[in-house]
């Protein structure tokens, strides 16, 4: 019984091992979102302001990601996410819908900042989501 015991032991631990060099039990990516408030020198109406702005590797595992998004003047961010598949990343934002909302945007900078992630050249896109 004890040396059956050790033999599943020893097994589990080299299963372990294997899965770990194979990258199966890699790193969680950690992962830091913050919004600005209401920039008032962005103009929302012009699409050249919005979307994807800046992408930067701060080393071989950290990359920031700045985008600017247009909502409106009475809703508020209240967070991030993202999701990847294969190479590209889909930045999201939390943003409930303002239903009887007079008509006004804003625009804000939204930073998505990874810590532990593969470097290679992904694509991204942003989306508006409400969990």
């Amino acid at each position: 019984m004890k040396q059956r015991m050790h033999s599943t032991i020893t097994l589990l631990s080299l299963l372990l091992v294997i899965m770990f060099f194979t990258g199966c039990l890699a790193e969680p990516i950690q992962f830091d979102f913050s919004a600005g408030p209401c920039d008032e020198s962005i103009d929302p109406m012009n699409e050249d302001n919005l979307g994807i702005q800046k992408v930067t590797w701060i080393d071989n595992t950290t990359l920031e990601v700045t985008a600017i998004v247009a909502i409106n003047c009475a809703e508020k961010i209240r967070g991030g996410t993202y999701e990847i598949h294969d190479s590209t990343i889909i930045l999201k934002y939390d943003a409930p819908l303002c239903e009887e909302c007079v008509f006004c945007l804003c625009a804000h900078k939204l930073i998505y900042r990874f810590g532990g992630i593969e470097k290679k050249d992904y694509t991204f896109t942003i989306e508006r989501y409400t969990p």
